[in-house]
């Protein structure tokens, strides 16, 4: 894959999970600032950005290690901090919408 490939997957990837996001009442542009699945507030412009305090990154809603998939309906835009704590875990109100599966089928 190109990197304008990847690049182009990465905003596709980032601008789904936003739509998922929650607008801001009396905000102006709802689409720059908005709420995360925890009421965070995250602006478009900082994905990626620990240094912003509006900072975002791309989350695994079910993750990876759980058998979680990398289609966009598996990702949501998540306040950094918010991220960071969440790890690996599935923690009850970090998921939005999504109600997941997480009991391991036996062999």
């Amino acid at each position: 894959m190109s990197l304008h490939e990847h690049m182009n997957l990465l905003e596709d990837l980032k601008r789904a999970a936003w739509a998922r996001t929650s607008p801001v009442s009396g905000q102006l542009n709802s689409w720059e600032f908005r709420k995360d699945c925890l009421g965070n507030l995250v602006r478009y412009q900082d994905y990626g950005k620990r240094t912003s305090p509006f900072g975002w990154e791309l989350d695994f809603i079910k993750p990876r290690q759980l058998g979680g998939d990398t289609n966009p309906d598996n990702l949501q835009a998540l306040h950094w901090k918010a991220n960071a704590a969440k790890s690996d875990q599935i923690p009850v109100g970090l998921v939005s919408a999504t109600v997941i599966d997480t009991s391991v089928k036996a062999a």
